[in-house]
């Protein structure tokens, strides 16, 4: 690899406008009576009838599908209706992110309430790492149990799911993720992603997919909703921190998830919220992608997960207290670590990568946290928009590495071109963990940035800002903003709408905020807008020469000395 003399610079992004049938954006304006920047943002997102916008903008859990839709549904409810009745242990076997940790509390929860002996168990990520492990196998066969359900894992799972059976488990998979060519002999497998899984959603998260089995397990009971709508608060916590689609079933989840979350009856969730300062503000998915889940995700990365489990599962207030002061402290910790790794991995590519050589970025270093390589992968591929994979090296000898993607490239499809460099692998288009021999990893690097080149053009790495559509700034008003808020939750699949206006002056000269955020006053001659751009601190000196400027942004508010104003929250700027 060539060695740069200049630190390599950020991409800067392109700008592109949606194409939208006229005719329908104006028939959706006229029957929904909302301007023409909302019914534009309807239609781009495949909202073309009265019908389809009316239950858009009013989820509601009673179109939640049969859960009975899964094809092996009925198969594991009914082994969890007689070990319930025969009194045999049931463990519920969870991943240690957000997903598998408020999956694994909820259905402990209703397997508890409906009478189960029911604990669970989830692995260390330093010491047993992702999924089912040859450990927690052994440990809870020894502790007595004899049914084992996994939530958020276990779809890949085929010697684990073997040595289960061996030892006298019966074993129900519960998971999201993408399945290998064959099953792991289980009794059951629901997983919406399984060919033939009979499901017509398959964009659950882990925590989604244990919800259908609560729901089935409900009926089968003859208990209504009660029994699991309780807990929709961990459903969205956990639905919005797996960052999947929020559409369809997870777009009603969600909605539903995040209203409860502001009053809830969970005294560990409430105690963390009112840790982080949220207590009393609107929930939805900001603040808890960003705000809460880091924390609970924190145990699992440095350690132990199951403080993010006791915390959803106490019934004191207490403990809730010192559990929810512990997983802000642990968050705070990772944080550290995080900039630190992010720090070190940004000067690796500026001393080895070439970026018209190397479509991709595969990186390792003894120092760097396995826990956090994943958010540092995510960061490096905010700066340089390549797929990136990051390795933490152990002492012996193999590198754990978790990888995430850029939008258009299918990261696991990649991953697997290259699996004969690597001891083990998993996961989906966006991001994908793996396991490879420390002497091997320039091979797969090699391998891997072959396969990257073999599936995008050179287009694919610049970064693309899409606006839903091309406005004036007559056109951002206070009733606008109300309706575009009507639309949430946002998340992928729904993001929060984001417009271009063309041609725009510089008020005021523009300046770099908080060290790297760029705040501009801007105006199209009759009417003027303050504008911030987050993270853009670095492109003053561009903007500043430009007389006049394109941006793309989302409308947001902002409240200062009391007063509230729309300001411009921006995505892209061009010349």
């Amino acid at each position: 690899m060539t060695t740069p003399t200049q630190p390599v610079a950020r991409v800067s992004e392109r700008i592109v406008v949606r194409s939208v049938d006229a005719a329908l954006v104006a028939q959706i304006g006229r029957e929904l009576t909302v301007p023409a920047p909302v019914a534009t943002v309807l239609v781009a997102r495949g909202l073309t009838s009265f019908d389809a916008c009316k239950k858009f903008f009013n989820p509601d859990i009673a179109d939640l599908h049969d859960p009975f839709l899964f094809r092996d549904m009925d198969k594991a409810v009914t082994r969890i209706m007689a070990a319930m009745s025969a009194g045999e242990q049931i463990a519920v076997y969870g991943d240690y992110d957000v997903d598998g940790v408020t999956a694994t509390a909820m259905l402990v929860r209703v397997l508890r309430t409906l009478g189960a002996q029911c604990r669970y168990y989830l692995p260390n990520r330093l010491t047993e790492g992702y999924g089912l492990s040859d450990k927690g196998i052994r440990e809870l066969a020894e502790g007595g149990v004899r049914l084992v359900i996994t939530v958020d894992c276990g779809i890949t799972a085929h010697e684990e799911a073997a040595l289960a059976r061996e030892l006298g488990l019966d074993l129900i998979v519960t998971d999201h993720h993408e399945p290998k060519d064959t099953l792991p002999t289980a009794l059951a497998v629901i997983d919406p992603k399984v060919h033939g899984c009979g499901y017509p959603d398959a964009d659950l998260a882990g925590v989604g997919v244990a919800l259908k089995l609560a729901q089935a397990l409900a009926i089968r009971a003859g208990r209504g909703p009660e029994l699991w709508s309780e807990y929709l608060d961990l459903v969205a916590l956990g639905t919005a921190a797996d960052i999947v689609p929020l559409t369809g079933e997870n777009r009603i989840l969600a909605s539903a998830g995040f209203a409860r979350m502001s009053t809830t009856t969970n005294i560990g969730l409430r105690r963390l919220i009112e840790v982080r300062g949220l207590a009393g503000k609107k929930l939805s998915t900001s603040p808890v992608v960003f705000q809460l889940a880091p924390c609970i995700n924190a145990a699992g990365r440095l350690g132990d997960p199951r403080r993010g489990v006791e915390l959803l599962l106490t019934q004191d207030p207490a403990q809730a207290d010192a559990y929810a002061r512990e997983l802000v402290s642990a968050n705070e910790e990772r944080r550290v670590i995080d900039a630190r790794v992010q720090e070190e991995a940004v000067a690796w590519v500026g001393r080895n990568c070439d970026m018209e050589r190397d479509w991709s970025i595969v990186a390792g270093d003894a120092a760097w946290h396995c826990g956090v390589i994943g958010i540092v992968a995510s960061k490096v591929i905010e700066r340089f928009h390549r797929p990136t994979i990051l390795f933490s090296f152990g002492e012996d000898g193999l590198a754990k590495g978790s990888g995430r993607s850029i939008p258009g490239f299918h990261l696991l499809d990649a991953i697997t071109e290259c699996s004969s460099c690597l001891e083990s692998f998993g996961g989906h288009a966006a991001a994908a963990g793996m396991v490879v021999r420390q002497d091997r990893l320039a091979e797969f690097r090699e391998r891997f940035n072959a396969a990257v080149r073999s599936r995008i053009t050179v287009d694919d790495l610049v970064p693309t800002v899409t606006a839903d559509a091309e406005v004036r700034m007559a056109d951002l008003t206070p009733r606008l903003h109300a309706i575009l808020a009507r639309m949430e939750p946002f998340g992928p699949g729904n993001m929060r709408p984001v417009f271009l206006c063309r041609d725009l002056k510089h008020r005021f000269d523009p300046r770099v905020v908080g060290a790297k955020h760029l705040k501009m006053s801007l105006t199209d001659g009759s009417t003027t807008m303050d504008a911030i751009a987050f993270g853009f601190g670095d492109r003053i000196g561009q903007v500043r020469s430009s007389p006049r400027v394109s941006v793309a942004f989302s409308v947001d508010e902002n409240e200062y000395n009391g007063r509230v104003s729309l300001q411009m929250k921006v995505k892209g700027v061009a010349s």
